[in-house]
């Protein structure tokens, strides 16, 4: 069935997939490693500098069969909204994974999260 839509247009649902997953849900969080601040005698902060961003990629989803994205391996990503990954907002996160859990239960759908990395400077093999 179409959807409907009424009024201001928005994003909707997850744009990314991941092989042999049904991505449930996901999320990007993107900082500095490096923050620095210089203050004045009385203590204002009179400059910030941050360098070197690092975003992290956290996945949930229901397992298709039983082989899913391993540790190490590389994930590319399609996000709705541009972050603050690399030196350019991007649609498209590119990083590699560094946490799997898996989570099973007798009357529930085996369910695994992946959490993946990117680092600014390091280009993902």
């Amino acid at each position: 069935m179409a959807a409907i839509t009424q009024g201001t247009t928005c994003l909707y649902g997850i744009a990314g997939t991941v092989t042999n997953l049904y991505v449930q849900s996901y999320s990007v969080s993107s900082a500095f490693n490096v923050a620095e601040m210089v203050m004045d005698e009385n203590g204002i902060t009179k400059t910030w500098r941050g360098d070197d961003r690092k975003s992290e990629l956290s996945l949930e989803g229901v397992c298709k069969t039983g082989t899913v994205p391993m540790l190490g391996a590389s994930i590319t990503f399609a996000v709705h909204a541009n972050t603050a990954y690399g030196t350019t907002g991007t649609t498209s996160y590119v990083g590699w994974i560094t946490k799997i859990d898996e989570k099973g239960g007798n009357k529930e759908f085996t369910k695994v999260s992946i959490t993946a990395e990117a680092y600014e400077g390091i280009t993902p093999a």
